[in-house]
């Protein structure tokens, strides 16, 4: 077992290259297990602010703890908000973020696991 707190003060923005715009504001842990790698972190989209399309090698899930937000993949978006559960299949192209017209933030924890050679792949913006 472990345990970790990650108190707010320990917030860190960071030039992501999957962000669009100003650098990504996250808080995370992250193991390894039997050739997969397990990652979390609650990440904060300011108003306006949404990844590029990417893709990850394992499933991602996210799980919105403040605001309301966008989710999308290739066959349309989704308005999201708290206490909402999306989950991203292996090799889905999708973005999250906030909306265009946004004027609060939008949060959500995700939680990532896929095979430690998992590579991320990032396509154009929209």
């Amino acid at each position: 077992m472990d345990v970790t707190n990650l108190p707010s003060a320990s917030r860190e923005e960071s030039d992501h290259p999957v962000q669009e715009g100003s650098p990504l504001v996250s808080t995370g842990v992250e193991s390894a297990f039997d050739e997969t790698s397990v990652t979390a972190a609650e990440v904060t989209f300011r108003p306006g602010e949404r990844t590029k399309f990417h893709a990850h090698a394992g499933v991602q899930i996210l799980y919105v703890t403040a605001g309301v937000g966008m989710v999308g993949n290739r066959k349309g978006e989704q308005e999201v908000s708290e206490g909402d559960l999306v989950v991203f299949d292996p090799g889905e192209e999708h973005w999250h973020g906030t909306a265009e017209d946004a004027d609060e933030q939008f949060s959500h924890v995700y939680f990532l696991a896929e095979p430690d050679d998992g590579e991320l792949t990032i396509q154009e913006a929209r």
